[in-house]
């Protein structure tokens, strides 16, 4: 059996799920502390399933965005820094307060991998010192072409954690964009959410330790999926929506449509998205009108409207979620979901574990294009096994090339994703549709 956690506030919500079978409906837990909801939680369904607990997942993007981001140093490596306040990087609202302070650094590459300017390592460490002399622990670190080479960034990464040991330092180049200012975005807001994945992170390990010692523990995702406890303290920017995923996902899952559409109807209206291999259909960018863009893949839920066109060729869910459900759904839509679950928590205990490639190669033609596709799609497979997924349960789910704009010949974004189970619950393993590269 599965479970799937929300923590909120000093709450903790929980559902299990046995395969595609809730066991135990949503159960919410306020207690003084959030620690202690979530141990009055996990004391609760270890007295009811004990050992028939085998994972535990838990969404915790609603904590994340009601603390209060850290402060964070931002290092932008460019040929030179902006010329005027025009040419600047804008963060959006919610991040622009957390950033102390901007220090920019020479150095940068083309598309193609090649060094635009000499890194000049020398200015930064003069200027270290003033750096880490300050209550500040996390750092952001951007270049200009990281995509094509993290080398610039890893090297003043390298040399602030050579200084300091304790620094929490997040490289733009984990968070795919062609875009530097989405880079820039998602890695300070991830450095700025750290020390609270961290806390989180430990707050978990140790309830879930004391009260299901052999469960796996892992957090869920904004793509639909998870990945181990660990990674939130390094990546809590990938948790930080996925709600929503997590929505589509258990609804799927309890209509058994691996493949299809999914309509969520909330008290904000009604919104869609679609089912690929068992998972959400995701894209590699959060948008936020026309700011910055976090450089995370999720889920795509889009409004639904009245001009949404009605397919007979898939298989579809309606999943009413209101709170309130005495008055007709919108658009004359009929509920095909029992009212009373909650499809993000199932959506959160049947989440597989989730691993993605999303890189820039060079290719000189059609064969070398698929040396480096059939690469993307060993590593992406490699690591999820990583993860802890079993090598017999994961599948390829996307595996997609795009060619790059602004007239650069040769150079095609590879992004993979794979997916799999651990071999603890063989009755998740997704369906045989989604085995495969995906054209």
């Amino acid at each position: 059996m599965r479970v799937g956690l929300r923590l909120q506030g000093t709450s903790c919500r929980t559902v299990v799920l046995d395969g595609r079978s809730v066991v135990s409906a949503a159960t919410e837990v306020h207690a003084g502390s959030l620690s202690e909801a979530l141990d009055s939680s996990l004391s609760g369904l270890r007295r009811e399933f004990g050992s028939a607990i085998t994972e535990l997942t838990a969404d915790v993007g609603r904590v994340l965005g009601e603390r209060k981001l850290a402060d964070v140093v931002a290092i932008r490596i460019s040929p030179r820094p902006p010329a005027d306040a025009f040419h600047a990087t804008v963060l959006p609202p919610l991040v622009e307060p957390a950033v102390t302070r901007i220090v920019h650094v020479a150095g940068g590459h083309d598309l193609r991998g090649r060094p635009l300017a000499r890194l000049d390592l020398e200015g930064f460490l003069a200027d270290l010192p003033g750096i880490l002399s300050t209550d500040v622990r996390n750092v952001a670190i951007t270049a200009v072409g990281s995509t094509a080479s993290k080398d610039h960034e890893t090297r003043i990464a390298d040399a602030t954690l050579s200084n300091d040991r304790d620094m929490r330092i997040s490289i733009s180049s984990d968070f795919y964009s062609s875009v530097f200012r989405n880079r820039d975005y998602t890695a300070i807001l991830n450095s700025a959410l750290m020390e609270t994945g961290e806390e989180l992170a430990a707050m978990l390990e140790e309830a879930g330790r004391r009260q299901f010692p052999d469960a796996l523990l892992s957090f869920a995702k904004n793509d639909g999926g998870r990945a181990p406890l660990s990674r939130l303290a390094l990546a809590p920017v990938h948790g930080l929506r996925a709600e929503p995923a997590m929505g589509i996902l258990g609804a799927a899952t309890l209509a058994g449509i691996p493949e299809g559409e999914v309509i969520l109807c909330m008290e904000s209206g009604a919104t869609v998205g679609h089912t690929r291999g068992g998972l959400p259909a995701a894209r590699s960018l959060i948008r936020q009108g026309f700011g910055a863009g976090l450089a995370s893949n999720a889920a795509i839920l889009e409004p639904y409207t009245v001009h949404h066109p009605v397919r007979t060729d898939i298989p579809s869910v309606i999943a009413d979620l209101r709170e309130w459900q005495e008055t007709a759904l919108p658009f004359g839509l009929v509920p095909t979901l029992p009212a009373a679950q909650d499809a993000a928590l199932v959506g959160s205990a049947a989440a597989p574990l989730t691993a993605w490639i999303d890189r820039l190669e060079t290719v000189s033609g059609r064969a070398d294009l698929q040396r480096v596709q059939n690469l993307a799609v060993e590593d992406a497979h490699s690591a999820a096994v990583q993860l802890g997924a079993s090598p017999g349960q994961t599948q390829i789910i996307e595996s997609n090339v795009y060619a790059m704009p602004y007239g650069n010949p040769g150079i095609v974004r590879i992004r993979v994703q794979a997916a799999g189970e651990t071999s603890a619950n063989e009755e998740h393993v997704l369906p045989i549709a989604a085995r495969g590269a995906t054209p």
